[in-house]
């Protein structure tokens, strides 16, 4: 038994968002350790753009990561994901800072093939969760991974990070710092189907309180109340929808995401940007 440890740098357009794929991968990073939690190798592979055309602006500040960049080393995403799955094996623990890396990895497998056999997935941990059992005692805020690396007394050079490859370097020697066998095996779920993915019942609390509540929103240039006549879609943990402002005759794309707050309970953070147009509605 392997355990993988990766990570995922994506970009989204969001005046042209595709709600089939609104983050598209555009580097995979990541490292294996054997069951004796010795290190085995690592992983890392830049991914052409295949859904938007270019790299968000701010992505590529954090990242520096560049279309250029991709056009000159990466390739295309299922030949990433090929590659991916044979560096994974065949028996092995997939784990990742926090459950959205997996639930972004879905979506991009399931875009390009809808076909695509997600039992890669069922072993899965939530090497964030995980963290915060072990070095906090349990507090169930989400800890960072800079965070986490200071407390395990991990050497590492801030001005690297948000590099997918780096990022889960130092993920994977966190974990071997903190793993205890007894307490990490509830942490493994199966995550090759949304209804039981990690962060499962802060989703489905969410999907409940937008039905219930219908997040009523007002456009950030008037403030009159936005209209939702599509409804609201899902990544897994993210909610997303496309809304419009009668007085500005504009569409407004909301996206809210489900986060742990200090007390446990799920919080939500909300997101309004203009859109020029909707595509694959």
């Amino acid at each position: 038994m392997d355990y993988i440890i990766f990570d995922l740098e994506w970009s989204r357009n969001i005046r042209h968002v595709i709600p089939k794929c609104p983050d598209e991968i555009i580097q995979i990073g990541a490292v294996k350790y054997d069951k004796n939690l010795q290190y085995k190798g690592s992983f890392n592979r830049f991914i052409k753009p295949g859904v938007y055309r270019s790299v968000d602006a701010k992505v590529a500040e954090i990242t520096g990561i560049t279309k250029e960049h991709l056009e000159r080393f990466g390739v295309p995403f299922n030949e990433a994901f090929r590659e991916f799955k044979a560096f994974m094996g065949r028996e092995y623990i997939l784990l990742s800072w926090g459950p959205q890396d997996v639930q972004v990895l879905r979506v991009n497998a399931q875009y390009y093939n809808k076909k695509a056999r997600l039992t890669f997935m069922q072993h899965f941990a939530d090497l964030q969760r995980y963290a915060s059992l072990r070095l906090r005692e349990g507090d169930k805020q989400q800890m960072g991974l800079q965070t986490a690396a200071d407390l395990c007394q991990i050497d590492y050079d801030p001005e690297t990070l948000h590099d997918a490859h780096v990022d889960a370097e130092i993920s994977g020697q966190v974990f071997a710092k903190i793993f205890e066998k007894k307490s990490f095996a509830p942490f493994v779920t199966d995550a090759s189907k949304p209804k039981k993915a990690a962060g499962l019942k802060e989703s489905e609390a969410a999907k409940e309180q937008l039905e219930k509540e219908r997040f009523v929103l007002s456009c950030p240039e008037c403030g009159k109340i936005l209209k939702n006549k599509r409804g609201w879609f899902s990544d897994g943990r993210n909610f997303f929808a496309f809304m419009r402002c009668k007085a500005c005759k504009r569409e407004v794309f909301t996206s809210v995401e489900a986060v742990r707050g200090r007390d446990g309970r799920p919080r939500y953070k909300r997101r309004l940007r203009f859109v020029d147009r909707i595509k694959g509605l």
